[in-house]
């Protein structure tokens, strides 16, 4: 008796050719190069909008939905971002490529579990 081959059910990957276009936007999109790249424009609006001396001892965790979360290093340092430097940055941060989308910014302790809500 001779056996036919399957014939494609048109949802494997033994289906057949597909267009360019879908397979690239699948490969990008894997392997996240629209994010990193805003995560690496933002990082380098916060150094500018921090400054240097703030940039080495607070960095960006997370940003999500237009917060921008960063820990400080050193209760005291965070205590000076929170009451007399957060608005100056924000705005400051806001006015650089890469920080427009950043509608508010939670400064947290370092080392702290809720400063680490993923990249």
């Amino acid at each position: 008796m001779i056996r036919r081959p399957a014939r494609p059910s048109g949802k494997g990957p033994e289906s057949g050719p597909e267009p360019v276009g879908p397979v690239l936007k699948r490969l990008l999109k894997g392997l996240r190069l629209e994010e990193r790249n805003r995560e690496g424009a933002l990082a380098s609006a916060w150094e500018s909008a921090a400054g240097a001396e703030l940039a080495g001892r607070a960095r960006p965790v997370s940003f999500r939905q237009g917060l921008l979360t960063v820990e400080v290093e050193g209760a005291a340092l965070l205590q000076e971002v929170r009451g007399f430097r957060a608005r100056s940055i924000l705005a400051a941060i806001r006015g650089l490529a890469g920080g427009g989308g950043v509608r508010e910014i939670r400064f947290v302790p370092a080392g702290r579990p809720e400063g680490r809500e993923g990249p």
